[in-house]
Formats: C-alpha cells, sequence, structure tokens
C-alpha cells in the first residue's frame, strides 16, 4: 500500500482539505488512513497524517499537472518502525510495485477488435477511470479481509456492479467499462436516407424564420405518399384515417441531433441567424490590430454609420435619421466625428480637414470599399497629400474594428440618452415606437410633414452636432472604467513629430479634378461662367478643382497637373458647396409651402438639456487637457509656387483696376419708350 500527506491526497482526490480532515475526525472508511507518531524532525512528539492512495492515482494526478513528480510516498514495509517507509515518487516508479502498477492500467487501455482507449470521450473516459480506481480499492481491500458487503457501502455501488465491473475489465480493459446504453439510438432514426434529406432541405431553406416542425411532419408524410403513388391517402392521413409514420418528435430529435455535432455548428447559425452572426462566432482571431501600430498618426480608420437618433431638420424641417462620419487614430483612439444629412464626398472631405487639423497627417486610412471613400474627388485629395489608402476586405468590418467599436461605444453611451433615441436594432426601435398609442399616431406631424418616427420632441440637426461632439470629447478625456490610459493620455504620452497640413494646400486638392475646355465665355462648370484674364486660349483642355468652401471660384490646372490660376464667377455671391446644391434642389422642387410652427411644449429632459452650455465645458477641459503641440510643416513647391501665382495675379488685376475702369465703359442699349399721350392721339387725327 501507498501513502500521502493530505495535501497531495486532496489534489488526488480533487476535494478540498477540510472535507480530508473531517473524513479523518468521523473516522470515514471512503478515504483510508493512518497517523504516524515521532515523524520528522520537527514532529516533537506530535503525529503525521497520511491517506491511502493508489500508485496509478499518483501517476496520474502528476499527469494532469495536480502535483509534482517527486513528492513523498510512505510505502508498506513490516521491518521499519512505522510499518512504513518514505521514498520519492519518482524513485518508486522505477520499481516493481509501481512499474506492475502502471502496466496494468495500459494494458487495459485498448479492448479486442482494435477500439482505442482514445476514441473514448473526456467524459466517458472519465467514469471508466472512477470504476477502474473502485476496482483497485477493491483488490486491495481484499487482501484486508474486507467484505464486499461493506466496501459496496463506503464507495456508493452495488455488489453486481462491481462484480460486473470487474469481469468486463478483466475480459476488454478501461474500454468495456464504458456504459454503450442508449448511446445508439443517438446516430440512429426512424427516417429513411431520403427523408433524413427532405428534413434538412426545408430547414436549410425556411430554419431563419423559424421553422414549424408540425408542418414539416405534415410536408413529409405529403411527400411520402406522393412518392409511393398513393397522393389519395394524404387527405385521409390528415383527417386522422391512415395513421401516421411516425410522430413529429421524431423529426425534431433527428435535427437536435444533426446540430448537435460540434463540427455543424456553423452551418446551423449560418441558417438561424445569417453570415455575419457566424463571422462574429466562429471567424478565428487575427490577434490585436494595435499591436502592429506603434504611434500616434501611423495608421487612421475611417467609416460612417447611420445615428441612432432621429433629429429634426431646421427648426421647422421634416425629422430625418442623419449620418455620423468618423474618423479614428488607432495607436491613441483619439477621435474626431461629424453629423451630416447624408455620407457623401464632401461631407468625409470636411471630416478630414477636421481630422488633419487636429491630428496632423497620417501615413495611411483604412477604410471600406464604398462609393463616397473611392471617388475620385476623396481619392484626389488623399494622393495630392501623399496619404495611402488602404482599402479593407468588402463586409469585413472587423479589419477596422477600432472605429466601428467607437461607434458602438458612444452611440450606446450619452447618445442613448439624447431626445429622439431610436435604439440600435430593429426590436428597440419597436418597443420605442410602440409607447405612442395607436390613437396619437398620424401620417403626417404638426408641421404637415411626412412622419417618419412617433417620437415628438426632437433636437436639430445643429443640436446634436453639438451634442455628439461634447461626447467624443468626453471619449477623449474618459479614464474612469478603463483598462488602459484614456486616449488623450496616451496621444499626450508619444513625442512623435506631427505633419502639418496647411489649409491653402488641402483647398488645391480638396475640390478633385474634372476635365473641361475653355469657351469663349470662360469655363462652363455648374451652370455658371468662370473667367481670369489668365485662361489659356479658347480651346484648350484643363482640369478645374471646385473651392468647396466658396462656389464661385474653381482652381485650374493643365494637363500635367501645374497650377494656372484660380477662375471667378463675379455673378454670384460665395457660398459653401453644399449650400448651393440645396439652394439648387430648392429652386428644383419649387419651394414647398411655408411649414407651421412646431410647438413649443417640451419635456422636462428636452429643456434641461444645455448642449451649448455642455459643449462649451468640454471645450475648456479638452483645450486643458491637450498638450501643447508643434505641426511641422513640410515645403512644398507646388504650394509655393501657387501662392506666388495668384499673389502676382491679384496686384495685376489691382493695376488694371486702377489704370483704367472698365465698368464705366458699360452702356445700357434697351432704350426706354416715351408713354403715348391723349394729346397725340387727337394730333395724330387731325393730321397735323
Amino acid at each position: 500500500m501507498s501513502y500521502v500527506e493530505t495535501a497531495v491526497a486532496a489534489e488526488v482526490f480533487n476535494v478540498s482539505l477540510s472535507a480530508l480532515k473531517e473524513a479523518s475526525r468521523r473516522h470515514s472508511s471512503k478515504y483510508p488512513f493512518i497517523r504516524l507518531q515521532n515523524v520528522g524532525a520537527r514532529s516533537r512528539g506530535g503525529a503525521k497524517l497520511l491517506f491511502e492512495v493508489s500508485i496509478a492515482d499518483i501517476d496520474a494526478a502528476i499527469k494532469r499537472g495536480k502535483i509534482d513528480k517527486n513528492i513523498n510516498v510512505w510505502l508498506s514495509d513490516t521491518a521499519s518502525e512505522n510499518g512504513v517507509k518514505q521514498m520519492k515518487f519518482s524513485d518508486v516508479k522505477g520499481r516493481d510495485l509501481g512499474t506492475q502498477d502502471v502496466k496494468e492500467q495500459k494494458d487495459g487501455l485498448d479492448e479486442p477488435g482494435g477500439s482505442s482507449y482514445a476514441m473514448l470521450s473526456p467524459a466517458d473516459k472519465s467514469k471508466a477511470s472512477e470504476k477502474i480506481k473502485i476496482l483497485k480499492e477493491w483488490e486491495e481491500a481484499k487482501k484486508s479481509n474486507v467484505p464486499s458487503k461493506k466496501f459496496c457501502e463506503s464507495f456508493g455501488v452495488s455488489e453486481a456492479n462491481l462484480f460486473r465491473w470487474q469481469r468486463a475489465y478483466k475480459a476488454g480493459g478501461a474500454v468495456a467499462l464504458v456504459d454503450n446504453r442508449g448511446k445508439h439510438r443517438k446516430s440512429e432514426s426512424k427516417l429513411e436516407p431520403w427523408m433524413s434529406e427532405f428534413v434538412l432541405d426545408k430547414f436549410r431553406a425556411y430554419g431563419a424564420g423559424g421553422l414549424n416542425v408540425a408542418q414539416l411532419w405534415r410536408d413529409l408524410h405529403k411527400e411520402y405518399f406522393y412518392r409511393h403513388g398513393e397522393p389519395h391517402n394524404y387527405p385521409k392521413f390528415l383527417c386522422g384515417t391512415i395513421k401516421p409514420l411516425f410522430d413529429a418528435g421524431v423529426v425534431k430529435r433527428y435535427l437536435d441531433n444533426y446540430y448537435a455535432d460540434p463540427a455543424r455548428r456553423l452551418e446551423y447559425v449560418m441558417i438561424t441567424k445569417g453570415e455575419d452572426k457566424a463571422k462574429s462566432y466562429f471567424q478565428p482571431a487575427m490577434g490585436d490590430q494595435g499591436e502592429i501600430i506603434t504611434r500616434r498618426n501611423q495608421c487612421w480608420q475611417i467609416d460612417s454609420s447611420p445615428l441612432d437618433v432621429m433629429v429634426r431638420d431646421g427648426e421647422k424641417g421634416e425629422a430625418i435619421r442623419a449620418n455620423v462620419l468618423s474618423i479614428v487614430d488607432v495607436y491613441s483612439g483619439r477621435c474626431v466625428a461629424s453629423i451630416e444629412r447624408k455620407s457623401n464626398a464632401l461631407g468625409l472631405i470636411r471630416l478630414m480637414w477636421k481630422a488633419l487639423s487636429k491630428f496632423g497627417k497620417p501615413d495611411f486610412i483604412k477604410g471600406d470599399n464604398g462609393k463616397d471613400y473611392l471617388s475620385d474627388q476623396f481619392q484626389h485629395l488623399l494622393n495630392g497629400l501623399g496619404i495611402d489608402y488602404d482599402r479593407a476586405i468588402a463586409y469585413s468590418g472587423d479589419e477596422k474594428g477600432f472605429v466601428e467599436r467607437h461607434f458602438g461605444t458612444l452611440q450606446h453611451g450619452g447618445i442613448s440618452q439624447t431626445p429622439g433615441y431610436i435604439g440600435f436594432n430593429l426590436a428597440m426601435r419597436e418597443a420605442v415606437e410602440q409607447r405612442t398609442p395607436k390613437k396619437e399616431r398620424h401620417a403626417k406631424d404638426e408641421n404637415g410633414l411626412p412622419k417618419k418616427t412617433n417620437l415628438k420632441y426632437l433636437l436639430t440637426l445643429q443640436q446634436v452636432r453639438d451634442r455628439f461632439e461634447t461626447e467624443v470629447l468626453s471619449w477623449d478625456l474618459m479614464s474612469v472604467g478603463r483598462k488602459r490610459n484614456s486616449p488623450i493620455n496616451r496621444w499626450n504620452a508619444d513625442d512623435t513629430p506631427l505633419k502639418g497640413v496647411r489649409l491653402d494646400e488641402f483647398m488645391l486638392h480638396a475640390g478633385g479634378l474634372e476635365r473641361r475646355v475653355v469657351g469663349k465665355k470662360g469655363i462652363n462648370y455648374e451652370a455658371m461662367q468662370f473667367v481670369s484674364q489668365f485662361l489659356p486660349s479658347v480651346g484648350t483642355e484643363v482640369f478645374i478643382s471646385e473651392n468647396i468652401d466658396d462656389v464661385s471660384s474653381v482652381f485650374v490646372f493643365d494637363k500635367s497637373g501645374n497650377f494656372i490660376c484660380e477662375a471667378k464667377d463675379k455673378n454670384i455671391c460665395p457660398m459653401s458647396a453644399e449650400m448651393y446644391k440645396m439652394v439648387k434642389k430648392v429652386f428644383k422642387d419649387e419651394m414647398k409651402a411655408i411649414r407651421s410652427v412646431i410647438k413649443r411644449a417640451e419635456f422636462s429632459e428636452f429643456t434641461r438639456l444645455n448642449v451649448d452650455y455642455d459643449l462649451e465645458v468640454m471645450l475648456a477641459a479638452h483645450k486643458e487637457a491637450l498638450k501643447p503641440e508643434n505641426f511641422v510643416y513640410e515645403d512644398n513647391d507646388q504650394v509655393k509656387a501657387v501662392k506666388e501665382t495668384i499673389k502676382t495675379q491679384k496686384e495685376i488685376n489691382e493695376i488694371s483696376a486702377k489704370a483704367f475702369n472698365y465698368e464705366s465703359l458699360e452702356v445700357s442699349v434697351a432704350k426706354q419708350r416715351a408713354k403715348f399721350s391723349l394729346d397725340d392721339a387727337i394730333e395724330m387725327a387731325s393730321g397735323e
């Protein structure tokens, strides 16, 4: 027999120390033990408690990493004073006793017929090991003349099972101890092969909508009767005249057992929840994207998403769902964002200037394959500024996970407690809309506009922009609840120089390039004529770039990309490109009727919301937290040349205007028609 100390026995038996101590106090036969008196130099007459364990169990615990192989083991020895002698288990393994014990267990791993112990499931292996342990304890108990009945009572097994296990283990090894009763039914079914395929095809086609098993069971019987040339029996089956082949539970159990296989979990999720969920659940992790980003402005991620808040487009405008455009610096987590009516190239370009003016110029930007991101205007801007664009794989939001997660964090945070919030999925929006009783739901709102939401109290687009900007600034400052430092602290901790971009350089590339031909009246663009005394001759092909902040101005380049001049249309006042397009749309739609005044009644949350004050406070805190930075501006020969050219052209224009006033030469060709009086009529009638 072999014995170990209490702490080792607890690991071998997989129980607590207190359980073993309580068992020894009650003299329980479940954990046999002995007490050794005056053992060890430090015992001072004390006793050592040792628990009886088998060599095989000790070896198994070592393989599981529970105990060390060099633990002390006490073996029975009649020649010693205490009846046992102490040895290292590593020495015991080499002796005949340990070798024989382990060999007995190894011999029982493979059963006759080639079925391997390794092919058993972990649960079956565990149960077989428990039975082997009981059998080995029984072998030791027999040597001490312990009755089988008393032994079985102490281990909680019947004598019939004990002897049956003994016979099975002796004949077939560990595999023979596995209880296979009922297992054969899991892989079998009353369904014929074609029935199984029929059931699977139905589930694959309609599983996403919640398959009706009872209807599938009826359809299966219908198919059976049609296959056997007995279509007239199906109505009899429905009436109960013909007995069913089997009940609906057979179909359900077949589907449950078929998809219980872990190898088919991916198929099950794709059928019931779609491919996006399947990618989210099962796509292998590719590591942390931030691990390869070691400094600020090394990589930005850009994306757009619908805003989870309904807003009012103007004080009396219609309710719309705007879009969030966001850029996130991957290294620090700092971001800039804007709220736009629609995500388009102009909105992206304005967001780019906002990010460039705050962060400086990045090495590259990670974005998706949207038409706005791949538009000629946006790509021309990036190429002109020397910024690479890395396109993500289509429909793979995980490749730009930082900005995707940023959307979720902001919209599930402070934005979720904003008037007009509709939730981030269809179920939540339905719950929000259902709070309005049916009797108060109408097709149009109080302004006579089509109602897109039942929510009555909405912020204006500008108010929501300020509200979202406040949340962005809070995100930069927030350290509480984060495992890492706040984005602004990580940004401040990096000393990488910031590459600045001047506004005139940005504007030079922001408008995109379009081919035009110089005409007699100048350059025709957007139904306007742009002229300059520095334009090349009529018929020359040029490229123009619109000024996104002043629609009355365009930049003109030659076919080689060299700047020629800035052309203007003095018949239209300067306005932004968005404003000009809005004016065009208003005229095209022939100016809708004046809308009624919005009711001023507001809920307490709506009235308490002070967007301007919140933004002012957060801007001050943000400015105080951000360390002072010096942007490094690179000298660009092209931009210098453009600035010098524009300066020279302005000086020439001023000299020409002082030397000769062209406006004084304008002559009105319209002649004023004299009034025809009554005296003239009399004079004509009299012939005078």
